[in-house]
């Protein structure tokens, strides 16, 4: 085609499936430990080495125009390094909490999507940024969702909402970026999930240009981490909304503001304390219906030139009532930057660095104190710190449609306890998707 030539127009396809598989391989040497509680991180030293598989079928289909359906089998199983426990941003985004589920197959997506535009719109898609973002609801440009600057567009099913929320190319995500739970998403977002990461709901997406708004409901687990929801709507579930601005899209200057709240039958630090007297609290025993936690999150991302991009994230939660559906932090602060390989003659390469600092409320914090547990972390006892995460991330890309990743990671004050650590993880990524 000459230089001069116009763009081709693709047209909308009517069907596509896809697929990923990621295997991540972690170990951990030996550390300070001078004492483990029921939530600790296992001192198991790099004698042993943890692995986790994450199998994922993408199926789509164009219904009618502006329209389409999706459903995503998958797989996810093995252990997380130290028995999955014990930080709570930890090392491994693809690890299941739940043991007795882990070797089961199931749906991750399920949803149905419809785009309304509010402007004149074409039947051309965009090119996604990685093959499997085009099965993804969040900003789907590829079945027919058209090319108008300005539409609306309602997703209803079963999601994971970091396809939509709190989205940012430079943190990533587990399968290609980071790995871990403090910087792949923001710690202090308890968003509406099972163990697994997924739930059912409503989305709404309005779309003005530089400009988006977002909002959902979702349901809620039936207990802290639990693989079943709570099948009282009007007692148990999630509000999401963000708004998102493009503030410099030829340098992918983007600010995204989010705000959350969650209701459902949870426990409340101050009251199991209270109710303990002289003995361990169990926030279990404090559980009551609609209980709520509130929260917001802030992330920015903005390229320096063609290679290079920074990223930094805030979140914070009222802390009050007990983590529920992600992992156990109140506040969280981190940053990124990211390059390719471009400087070295491997352009399709990238290397990722971040650090992230985790905190817990005063209320949170004083139930660990008394040797109370959660569903991620307690050691028995507490000498309360910072979590401080730094992590290193290289991806080589061995063809178009495989990668290894080296990744090292530094744990300081793991589970918030300046008792123990620093930890120190090693891990080999190795992803291919179709």
């Amino acid at each position: 085609m000459a230089a001069d030539a116009p763009a081709r127009s693709i047209g909308r396809p009517a069907w596509d499936w896809g697929f990923q598989a990621t295997t991540i391989t972690q170990t951990a040497p030996s550390f300070h430990d001078p004492y483990e509680g029921e939530r600790s991180f296992r001192n198991e030293g790099s004698s042993r080495a943890a692995t986790t598989l994450t199998t994922t079928l993408f199926t789509a289909a164009s219904l009618w125009p502006g329209a389409w359906v999706s459903i995503q089998p998958e797989f996810s199983g093995g252990a997380g390094v130290g028995e999955g426990q014990g930080i709570a941003a930890f090392p491994n985004l693809d690890v299941v909490r739940v043991p007795s589920i882990a070797s089961r197959p199931y749906i991750a997506r399920a949803f149905i999507q419809q785009t309304f535009p509010l402007g004149d719109a074409t039947e051309s898609y965009e090119t996604p940024e990685k093959p499997e973002d085009k099965f993804l609801p969040g900003g789907n440009r590829y079945f027919g969702n058209g090319t108008s600057a300005n539409r609306l567009i309602v997703t209803f099913g079963k999601v994971s909402l970091p396809d939509f929320f709190d989205t940012n190319t430079v943190f990533g995500d587990t399968h290609h970026r980071l790995a871990n739970w403090g910087l792949g998403n923001n710690g202090a977002w308890d968003y509406a999930a099972d163990t697994r990461g997924y739930t059912w709901g409503l989305t709404v997406a309005l779309e003005k240009r530089s400009f988006v708004i977002r909002m959902g409901t979702y349901a809620m687990p039936a207990v802290a981490n639990g693989p079943q929801f709570d099948h009282h709507f009007r007692q148990a579930h999630g509000e999401n909304l963000e708004l998102e601005w493009t503030f410099n899209p030829e340098t992918k200057g983007v600010i995204r503001a989010l705000g959350f709240v969650n209701h459902a039958r949870m426990g409340n630090y101050d009251e199991a304390i209270a109710e303990s007297g002289t003995a361990v609290p169990d926030i279990t025993g404090t559980r009551r219906p609609q209980r709520r936690k509130i929260g917001w999150g802030i992330n920015a991302e903005q390229g320096l030139g063609k290679e290079w991009s920074v990223a930094v994230r805030v979140g914070w939660d009222d802390g009050k009532t007990e983590s529920f559906a992600y992992t156990e932090i109140d506040r969280t602060a981190s940053l990124s930057t990211s390059c390719s390989g471009s400087a070295w003659g491997r352009p399709e390469d990238r290397v990722v660095v971040a650090v992230v600092v985790s905190g817990l409320s005063s209320h949170h914090r004083r139930y660990l104190e008394a040797g109370g547990v959660g569903f991620q972390v307690g050691d028995g006892r507490l000498r309360y710190g910072e979590e401080t995460i730094v992590e290193a991330d290289y991806a080589a890309a061995v063809n178009t449609r495989t990668a290894i990743s080296l990744d090292l990671q530094r744990v300081g004050n793991p589970g918030f306890n300046r008792d123990r650590g620093p930890i120190t993880v090693y891990g080999l990524r190795v992803h291919f998707h179709r």
